[in-house]
């Protein structure tokens, strides 16, 4: 029997007795779990082989090391020894004992997941459930594919073809293994994966992880996309409409951007499907994913200028036609006034 020891962030946070494989991973259904962006979904696997360990990283993102070595070569069995410690993200896996007997708080035949740190896996789950409230895609606005696609995991890789990425941007300005997306800590964030062409923020090149704003444009290469998602706080119901949104459908069409009915049908689409008038109109071709996130950053000041109004109604022009008419009334009165001498005798 091989007793490990398990530490995250310098922390203890089991020991147990391994009699059979494991797999290590960010979340279920991984038998070891450890919370973190740095771990692959399915990271690498341990099992007992006598009074060794063997471990195979399963091509993970972020690598599997042995102390201070190199990454492990991928799906290649290595032995870990006592005194040397497995190295996955913030955590480190390390040999304590051999031969003993299995302990009562071990990993026994009984249990399927070793459960890292009491408040742990209930941190795990809020986050969870953090992140499918808020509910993350990228609206591609490239010239030759306007689609929005759903973030799905907590973590994932932006490329150019599929099998290295889990969201596929394809065009040659983008690199095969892009960018990565995660969700950490209630918010996304964006990492450039040594790319070739660079990935941006509102037009400016990153260049480690940077906090990812819905509304936001982001450039991977060439290729400009819209990122959106809810606040995973907002405790709204998932099709909860954006109170400015009219406004903002209205300034399009004063812009020219959209005709009237255009933005009538994309605010129809964002009321009762809950999708963002931004991601519409960028999937639709209607404005470029920079342009749209220029116009959302100045909605409030948009808001203020046009206070109510309504997508090609034209609220505002008939407020001003209403006081141009009353003025102009006036106007006409006055004159009539003087002409019968209503303020103090008629013209000589």
């Amino acid at each position: 029997m091989i007793r490990l020891r398990l530490t995250v962030n310098g922390k203890v946070e089991r020991e147990f007795d391994l009699d059979r494989e494991l797999l290590i991973g960010r979340k279920a259904p991984a038998d070891i779990v450890v919370a973190d962006g740095q771990i692959s979904s399915k990271h690498a696997k341990v099992r007992p082989d006598g009074l060794e360990l063997v471990v195979t990283d399963l091509g993970s993102t972020n690598g599997t090391r042995i102390d201070d070595g190199d990454r492990l070569a991928p799906h290649a069995d290595v032995p870990l020894r006592r005194g040397q410690k497995l190295v996955f993200g913030p955590a480190i896996l390390e040999i304590t004992a051999t031969g003993g007997t299995e302990s009562d708080s071990g990993f026994g035949r009984t249990e399927k997941t070793v459960a890292v740190g009491a408040g742990t896996m209930q941190s795990l789950l809020v986050e969870i459930a953090r992140f499918k409230a808020a509910h993350g895609r990228l609206v591609l606005g490239a010239e030759h594919a306007h689609q929005t696609i759903e973030i799905t995991e907590m973590e994932v890789i932006v490329g150019r073809e599929k099998g290295d990425a889990q969201i596929v941007v394809p065009h040659q300005s983008v690199s095969s293994k892009h960018a990565k997306i995660k969700f950490d800590g209630g918010r996304f964030l964006i990492e450039d994966l040594g790319s070739a062409n660079g990935t941006f923020l509102g037009g400016v090149r990153i260049s480690a992880a940077t906090p990812l704003e819905p509304q936001t444009a982001v450039t991977f290469g060439t290729v400009d996309c819209l990122f959106v998602a809810r606040s995973p706080e907002a405790g709204g119901a998932a099709g909860a409409s954006d109170p400015l949104a009219e406004v903002l459908a209205n300034h399009a069409v004063r812009m020219g951007k959209a005709t009237d009915q255009q933005a009538r049908e994309a605010l129809t689409e964002h009321r009762t499907s809950g999708r963002t008038l931004g991601e519409i109109f960028v999937e639709k071709g209607i404005f470029s994913p920079k342009d749209w996130a220029e116009l959302y950053r100045q909605r409030q000041v948009i808001a203020t200028l046009q206070p109510t109004t309504a997508a090609g109604g034209g609220g505002g022009t008939s407020k001003l036609i209403g006081i141009v008419v009353v003025v102009v009334g006036l106007v006409v009165l006055a004159l009539v006034g003087w002409k019968a001498g209503w303020f103090g005798g008629a013209p000589k």
